[in-house]
């Protein structure tokens, strides 16, 4: 019921499988920073999210080994090919995010007032450092959850726009266990859902979408100062306080709450379909040689 013809799971158990380790592990990883750090949000932060991603790429390793019998490559395979220019993809996908964060606030400079409190100094260098670190291992985190390995076996399972709408609408629903949610928050996420999904699928690789998600978070927290999905432990440099229609602010939740947010991700979207992009070339995946049966004829000696 769960191997295919030819040894490997099925891909449907294989993202079963994989949603179910995937929980235990954010489960797990919480549980160990709690330890850690105890109640202090920040420090939480910077073990839970670096250790989340390490624990989701052994467990995705170890699914590729024995239910894909993979031996070689299993990182790649995952959607991080070490080809060339993978680095480009990850630095455009920064400034997509950065374009479409910047487009998404906006109308708040029109329909809106901020106030900003700036927070300078050597001493905050070692807190910038800490987002920067927490920012990259978050948005690599959820890529792997979501676009990885348990999205790239249930797209051979049921399809591409399958697979995007089961993974947008979880990572939209998931997002209500957030500070401030709101029904415009879900259905925004569920939209940068799909755009992360696209980018995923026009280049096969992880890099171009975790450079969007992560510009996105940076530009939106570090940078701007704003709440980034109702957190707001990234603002260590600058804190900004937005009043005005909730449609442009997005209320306590911040700007992906609203509807100005909405249009920037639609356009983000179609930037994302026609951008001239490659698929990058993957390495050749070495299988695990199946034990042959033994002949009694051609393993006879003489």
């Amino acid at each position: 019921m769960f191997k295919a013809s030819n040894g490997k799971l099925q891909p449907v158990w294989a993202f079963i499988f994989a949603a179910i380790l995937s929980a235990i592990a954010f489960v797990v990883s919480g549980n160990i920073a709690a330890q850690m750090v105890g109640q202090h949000a920040f420090l939480f932060e910077l073990v839970f999210r670096p250790l989340l991603s390490l624990l989701l790429l052994g467990i995705y390793v170890w699914m590729l080994t024995v239910g894909d019998h993979i031996d070689d490559h299993r990182i790649a395979a995952q959607g991080l090919p070490r080809a060339k220019a993978w680095w480009k993809h990850f630095v455009l996908g920064a400034a997509i995010g950065f374009l479409l964060t910047v487009m998404a606030v906006a109308p708040i400079h029109f329909w809106g007032h901020t106030r900003i409190a700036y927070d300078q100094g050597l001493r905050i260098i070692p807190k910038v450092a800490a987002v920067i670190v927490i920012l990259l291992f978050g948005a690599l985190a959820e890529e792997l959850m979501f676009r990885g390995y348990p999205f790239q076996h249930l797209e051979k399972g049921i399809g591409a726009v399958g697979a995007i709408a089961v993974f947008s609408v979880l990572y939209g629903l998931l997002h209500l266990l957030n500070p401030g949610a709101s029904r415009w928050g879900v259905v925004n996420t569920i939209l940068i859902g799909i755009l992360l999904s696209i980018a995923y699928l026009r280049t096969r690789s992880l890099w171009l979408p975790w450079g969007i998600h992560f510009g996105w978070n940076a530009t939106l927290g570090s940078i701007l100062g704003l709440p980034v999905s109702g957190f707001r432990f990234f603002n260590v440099y600058a804190r900004t306080t937005v009043t005005g229609p909730k449609w442009v602010t997005g209320g306590s939740y911040g700007v992906e709450a609203s509807a100005a947010c909405a249009i920037a991700i639609l356009i983000g979207i179609v930037i994302v379909w026609k951008l001239p992009v490659k698929k990058l070339p993957q390495p050749i995946a070495l299988l695990s040689p199946k034990p042959t049966p033994r002949s009694s004829l051609s393993h006879t000696k003489g």
